[in-house]
């Protein structure tokens, strides 16, 4: 008979069966298991690894690995970010007061492109006037003690003290102790 059936065993004339002609899929599933038999073979019981201080130190090394992996891909890069960060911070707040510097100094320039901000830098850095007009230069007084001996040319002079302080007091105007 011959077959409509495509695929199907035909039986031969001496009564075998004439084996089944094989698809590509097939071929490639018996080739597969054949390369895969010698990898997924079990492990017989004499080959196995009995020593129980060689897998606890291969475990140790595993272990040991892994821990220096963490360290290398984990803590070493966050401190260094953090290290980074803290610069990058400081570098920051240093730009910022360089920048305040800058805007400081562009005012100043800004100020003495005028006639008017040259003439007050030459009046206050070279006391400069200009004509007509006087120079008056006032100090402040400086801090003098007022605590004297108590014998007797220092009581004439701590009086004195005391009465110009009182009359300076008094007037509310701080020159005139100093007024004839």
């Amino acid at each position: 008979m011959f077959g409509c059936h495509i695929g199907t065993s035909l039986t031969r004339h001496n009564g075998d069966v004439a084996p089944r002609s094989k698809t590509t899929v097939t071929r490639a599933k018996e080739r597969t298991r054949d390369l895969t038999r010698s990898v997924v073979r079990p492990t017989p019981e004499d080959a196995k690894f009995k020593h129980v201080a060689a897998i606890w130190a291969i475990r140790a090394l595993g272990a040991t690995f892994t821990v220096a992996a963490i360290l290398s891909f984990v803590v070493i890069p966050v401190r260094d970010f953090r290290a980074q960060s803290k610069a990058l911070d400081a570098k920051t707040a240093e730009f910022e007061a360089l920048a305040d510097v800058n805007e400081q100094l562009q005012i100043e320039v800004s100020e003495l492109s005028t006639p008017e901000g040259i003439r007050n830098a030459a009046r206050s850095l070279l006391g400069y006037v200009l004509p007509g007009e006087q120079r008056l230069a006032l100090t402040q007084m400086p801090a003098l003690p007022t605590d004297m001996p108590d014998t007797w040319p220092y009581t004439m002079v701590s009086d004195i003290v005391r009465v110009r302080a009182e009359v300076a007091q008094a007037s509310g105007n701080a020159l005139s102790p100093l007024a004839p």
